[in-house]
C-alpha cells in the first residue's frame, strides 16, 4: 500500500493516487455523489494507452469469482497497467475470494474497481474486508467549498470567467446535485462566451432555481412581510406546474425547519451553532435560522399548522387543492408596508 492512504480514504485523495498512479488492487467506489464517482473511473482509464484501452479494460456484471480472477489475473497487453470494472457483485463472489485468499492479493499490474451506486452499508461484506485495509472510497454529497471549485474547474474548461462569489450563488440556487449544477452552469456559460464572464446578472437570465430556493426566496418574503410578492411568487409556481398539495406539504416542510432552529435560538445557541444542529443542506440551515430570528415559536407553530391543514380541508372537500393553499397563506401571513428600494 502506498503511504497516501489513511483512515478515510476520500475522492481527493484517490485523485492524488490516481495521478501519482499509485493504484492497484481492489477498491469500493460508493457515496452519494454519483458524477464525481464516474469522472473517477474516467481519470482511471485514461491512465491506459487509449491504442490498447479494450483489450486492457474489462466490465463485468455479476461476475463469480472465477470470472473476475480471470480477468485480473491477465497481464497488461502493451500497457503497464490494467483495470477490471465490476458494477455489481454479491456476497457470495466476496466469500469466494477471501475462501482463496484473493481478494487482497491480486496482480500488482492490475487495478480492480467495484463501483456502487449510491451509499454502500457498512455491513456489506465488500465494503468490510475492504474498509480495514483503506481500500473504501466515499464520494459524499457536495459541501459548498467543493461545489464552487467544481464550477472554477468548469469555468477554466469553457473559457469563461467566473468568481467564487457568483459561483456561491449559483450554487445557492440551484442546490448540490452536481449534475443539475454543472447544466445550470452550462447554460450561463453559453450564454456568455467564450472569453466572457459569468455574472449574477448572466444567471439572473439563464438559470431556472430549484423549487428549494423558490421556496426559500417565497418564504422570506412573507416572513418580512411583504404578502403581495410571496402571494404573486406562489401564484408563479402554481402556473408552472406545481401542485398545490405538494407546495403547501414543502412549505410545511421548510417552516418545520425554522420552527427547529428558532428552539435552538431560544435554547441560547447563537445562529451559526443553531445552523450547525440543523439537517440538510448547510445553506438551507443558514436561511432557516435567518427566517427563525424573525418570528417566535409561537408564529411558526401556527404558520406549521396552517400548512399541514390543507391537505385535511381538501380531503373534507371545505375547500379546492388552489385555494385551500392559497387560504393558508393569506390567513399565516400579515401583510406589511413594502419595503421602497
Amino acid at each position: 500500500m502506498g503511504t497516501w492512504y489513511h483512515e478515510k480514504v476520500n475522492e481527493s485523495e484517490f485523485y492524488k493516487a490516481t495521478q501519482s498512479r499509485a493504484l492497484k488492487g481492489p477498491y469500493l467506489l460508493h457515496g452519494e455523489e454519483e458524477l464525481t464517482k464516474t469522472e473517477a473511473v474516467a481519470r482511471v482509464k485514461k491512465l491506459l494507452d487509449p491504442g490498447v484501452l479494450a483489450l486492457n479494460c474489462q466490465s463485468l456484471q455479476g461476475p463469480d469469482a472465477q470470472a473476475l480472477l480471470s480477468a485480473a489475473d491477465q497481464l497488461p497487453f502493451f500497457d503497464q497497467m490494467r483495470l477490471v470494472l465490476v458494477e455489481s457483485w454479491d456476497d457470495a463472489l466476496i466469500d469466494a475470494l477471501e475462501k482463496r485468499n484473493r481478494l487482497l492479493t491480486l496482480a500488482d499490474t492490475t487495478v480492480v474497481l467495484f463501483v456502487h451506486r449510491g451509499e454502500c452499508r457498512k455491513t456489506n461484506r465488500l465494503f468490510k474486508a475492504l474498509a480495514p485495509e483503506n481500500r473504501v472510497v466515499a464520494f459524499e454529497k457536495l459541501t459548498m467549498d467543493r461545489a464552487v471549485n467544481m464550477l472554477l474547474r468548469e469555468s477554466a474548461l469553457r473559457n469563461v470567467d467566473l468568481n467564487k462569489a457568483t459561483a456561491q450563488t449559483l450554487v445557492e440556487r440551484v442546490g448540490f446535485d452536481s449534475y443539475r449544477l454543472r447544466n445550470e452552469f452550462s447554460k450561463a456559460a453559453d450564454y456568455a462566451g467564450p472569453g466572457g464572464a459569468v455574472t449574477v446578472a448572466v444567471l439572473d437570465e439563464t438559470v431556472t432555481p430549484s423549487p428549494e430556493y423558490d421556496a426559500f426566496e417565497m418564504l422570506d418574503a412573507l416572513l418580512d412581510g411583504k404578502r403581495k410578492k410571496g402571494y404573486a411568487m406562489l401564484l408563479g409556481a402554481l402556473d408552472r406546474g406545481e401542485t398545490p398539495l405538494g407546495l403547501a406539504g414543502f412549505l410545511e416542510g421548510r417552516l418545520k425547519l425554522v420552527l427547529t432552529a428558532r428552539e435552538h435560538l431560544d435554547r441560547g445557541l447563537d445562529p451559526r451553532a443553531a445552523a450547525r444542529q440543523l439537517p440538510g443542506s448547510p445553506y438551507a440551515a443558514q436561511i432557516a435560522v435567518r427566517n427563525a430570528q424573525k418570528r417566535t415559536q409561537g408564529d411558526l407553530r401556527q404558520a406549521v399548522a396552517a400548512f399541514a391543514g390543507v391537505d385535511g380541508s381538501i380531503k373534507q372537500g371545505l375547500y379546492r387543492d388552489r385555494d385551500a393553499l392559497l387560504l393558508a397563506v393569506l390567513n399565516t401571513f400579515e401583510k406589511k408596508e413594502e419595503v421602497k428600494k
